[in-house]
């Protein structure tokens, strides 16, 4: 028999997981405690293909996007189901264990991910500004042309009041509330 033998779990709040029960771990059965490692979770999902309609299992992580361990514990009090995977469900677990930790470790930080100003001077906002202008213009004189619109002139005029100056910009209060 494998050492850590890989286990469907359903618990009680609906999901379904795969992952590898630690036999080291679960000596005690009445232990309040199921200790359990690289869990990912299951997800049956809506596939349309030129067959029809068919359903496809995808494994995710569960909580290792929010946490460092790979092994964890399962209070016994909040598992509905548990059994052993099936030999093709077994093989799928592994892969997908593979293709995540083959993952690059080289993604963007915290620290390295910051916003990044698009525009670097006036003359960039001002032609930008005037590409949307026109943009907006084009899509008003079609509109227009389909006889959507009876009134083009009267409604650029209304938006066009409507659009607020730098100054009136600028002057919006500015909250000091921090994210």
């Amino acid at each position: 028999m494998n050492e850590n033998p890989t286990k469907v779990i359903k618990l009680s709040n609906g999901e379904d997981i795969v992952c590898t029960y630690m036999n080291s771990h679960n000596t005690d059965k009445a232990s309040p405690i199921l200790y359990i490692a690289q869990p990912l979770k299951m997800q049956i999902k809506n596939k349309v293909t030129k067959k029809g309609v068919v359903e496809a299992l995808t494994l995710s992580r569960w909580l290792q996007p929010f946490t460092v361990d790979e092994n964890y514990e399962l209070e016994r009090s909040n598992i509905v189901a548990i059994s052993d995977a099936s030999y093709a469900l077994n093989n799928y677990y592994q892969f997908m264990l593979n293709a995540i930790s083959d993952a690059p470790d080289n993604l963007p930080q915290k620290e390295d991910i910051r916003l990044k100003q698009r525009f670097t001077s006036g003359e960039d906002i001002e032609a930008v500004d005037a590409e949307v202008k026109a943009l907006f213009d084009r899509y008003v004189d079609a509109l227009a042309t389909n006889g959507r619109i009876d009134k083009t002139k009267e409604i650029k005029e209304e938006i066009k009041e409507e659009v607020m100056s730098e100054e009136e910009f600028d002057s919006l209060p500015i909250s000091d509330t921090k994210h």
